[in-house]
């Protein structure tokens, strides 16, 4: 199916089943091809990192829910590829399966017409911790990254959810740590006043760390969901595939 795609452009978006084989294992995974998409440009790309209720292995579930479910019902429409890794159940993107999104991404980038200098990472909850954790540690990968409703410490009442890399666990001040280490790209983050799940304060305060190096949306009255109007409501995805911006 993809193959045929590629030979003549896609007259509109549509979502095409991948798989990656990563140390034995196939994980599935989904590719948005943009209206217009063909070989003969590059094409910016969004990696999008679901939150803990999208885990699983079906590779359709990950697309059910933010940015995903407004690409199928026509609600945005980025000239961009956007790719969506799944995360195994019981794993998180702050955890091992943070290769798995990056093995997507190399997949998807190998097979793809993707402009690699413009590849912009975004997530939501347990995908907006994940999105902070993968953009500083692979700080020349992205241009531009935006957490919503994400994590820097883990929030006490998310019990299930596994320390991070040992150098976020281990600093004595993980927000400055984790900011010393993204590169000096756009930043957005989003988060809900009222968010019962993450404290709105993890996002607040790494706003106050990164200072004029990131931009904060925080929308009053909104809970965990805040990704509906991060995605939907705002210039968010447009943001997200601007033009291209050399790392520094």
């Amino acid at each position: 199916m993809l193959a045929a795609m590629l030979v003549t452009a896609v007259l509109s978006g549509e979502f095409v089943p991948r798989s990656l084989v990563l140390d034995g294992a196939t994980y599935r995974y989904q590719v948005w091809l943009p209206r217009g998409y063909d070989r003969k440009r590059k094409w910016p790309a969004i990696l999008f990192l679901h939150g803990s209720g999208e885990r699983g292995s079906d590779g359709e579930r990950q697309t059910s829910v933010g940015l995903g479910r407004l690409l199928r019902e026509g609600k945005v429409d980025p000239a961009a590829v956007v790719i969506f890794p799944q995360c195994p159940e019981g794993a998180h993107w702050v955890g091992p399966a943070r290769r798995i999104a990056i093995g997507t991404l190399d997949a998807a980038e190998k097979e793809l017409a993707i402009d690699r200098e413009r590849v912009a990472i975004t997530g939501m909850s347990m995908g907006g911790a994940g999105t902070w954790v993968l953009a500083a540690e692979n700080p020349t990968r992205f241009r531009a990254i935006a957490p919503v409703c994400g994590w820097v410490r883990k929030p006490l009442n998310l019990a299930d959810v596994m320390k991070p890399a040992a150098w976020l666990v281990e600093a004595a001040d993980p927000y400055r740590e984790l900011a010393s280490r993204l590169p000096r790209v756009p930043i957005w983050i989003f988060h809900g006043s009222d968010d019962p799940v993450v404290p709105v304060g993890e996002s607040r305060q790494m706003a106050v760390v990164l200072g004029a190096n990131a931009a904060y949306t925080e929308f009053p009255g909104v809970g965990h969901d805040a990704w509906d109007p991060a995605y939907g409501d705002t210039a968010l995805v447009e943001w997200l595939v601007g033009p291209a911006k050399r790392h520094r």
